[in-house]
């Protein structure tokens, strides 16, 4: 009687799976992100910028490095693009729990080894190289004097709600963690006595024993469905330049003028907009510091796909 019961329930489960797959609507998403070379840190960074929030966020990159970003002892077991897509949570604690060996610079390119596909009811897959179609785009805008490519990739997910929605993790370029906190402030090294104050001038208190990285290009995607297709950017383009700030001496009276000193700083430039978009256009997001392609492509939904494979094989 129970083993009935349980393979009813099983069936159960098994019918209402199969439905949500059925329902999902999934697409192909490209995007390339360039910088312009030829603009002013200074003039186009905020003095406050709120950190994108990415513990959450689907991580494709990451199981590419795994070996470097996370190490074989800290038992993730190369956490692979389902664990991050399904718990992301708990695959960016163990990140947090040991120190961490991590690659200094994460490629542009960025894709699967080989060609994959999205199945029913899956995380959002990674696509491999033969599988982009933005080169003929990239090469133009490569041969534009002060561009140059961030971050490029492809990969096939379904398409929520946005209170169901999950954003992508997008990160790229130079790790800064060894010269900047993510503040922006530069790292102090073994230095007793200081003439200028260490100011948090985003007003943050970073208090983990291992730093995190500070990626050149970091932030999220997060494209989701409410009749149409709306794409939301969060990212930050982190620039180095230097920052003039004042220094109030211990014998200074509030009305009087304070000194002013320099000091390196890395810049963080977020690019954050919200657009409806259409399937199949190739849309581009302006920015004074850079720029985003990006096109959301129909494809074969991953349960037809399974059918036709099965099909196929049966025959």
């Amino acid at each position: 009687m129970l083993r009935q019961t349980l393979l009813i329930l099983m069936g159960f489960l098994f019918i209402n799976q199969l439905a949500y797959a059925q329902d999902e609507r999934w697409f192909e998403v490209e995007i390339y992100l360039f910088e312009r070379n030829n603009a002013n840190p200074q003039e186009q960074a905020p003095q406050q910028v709120q950190q994108p929030k990415t513990n959450k966020a689907v991580d494709l990159i990451s199981p590419l490095f795994s070996t470097n970003i996370t190490g074989a002892s800290i038992g993730l077991e190369g956490c692979s693009s389902q664990d991050w897509a399904t718990n992301s949570d708990l695959c960016n604690q163990q990140l947090k729990s040991r120190q961490v060996n991590h690659l200094s610079q994460i490629p542009s390119n960025i894709f699967a080894a080989e060609p994959q596909y999205g199945v029913p009811g899956g995380p959002a897959v990674l696509l491999s190289d033969s599988q982009n179609q933005f080169q003929t785009i990239i090469n133009k805008l490569s041969r534009e004097p002060g561009n140059t490519s961030l971050l490029h990739m492809t990969w096939q997910q379904s398409m929520l709600p946005r209170h169901k929605a999950k954003a992508v993790h997008l990160f790229s370029g130079q790790d800064y963690a060894s010269q900047y906190e993510l503040s922006g402030q530069a790292v102090q090294t073994h230095q007793t006595e200081s003439a200028i104050p260490q100011f948090d001038f985003f007003g943050e208190t970073l208090s983990d024993e291992s730093p995190k990285p500070v990626w050149k290009l970091d932030g999220t995607l997060n494209i989701y469905l409410n009749h149409y297709l709306y794409v939301e950017t969060a990212l930050n383009l982190r620039k180095e330049g230097i920052k003039t700030v004042g220094i109030m001496e211990d014998n200074t009276h509030l009305n009087e003028s304070l000194e002013s000193v320099t000091t390196p700083f890395l810049f963080a430039i977020p690019m954050t907009q919200n657009r409806r978009v259409k399937s199949d256009e190739i849309h581009y997001f302006d920015h004074p510091n850079m720029g985003m392609i990006l096109q959301i492509r129909k494809m074969e939904q991953p349960i037809d796909r399974v059918s036709t494979v099965a099909s196929v094989e049966a025959n």
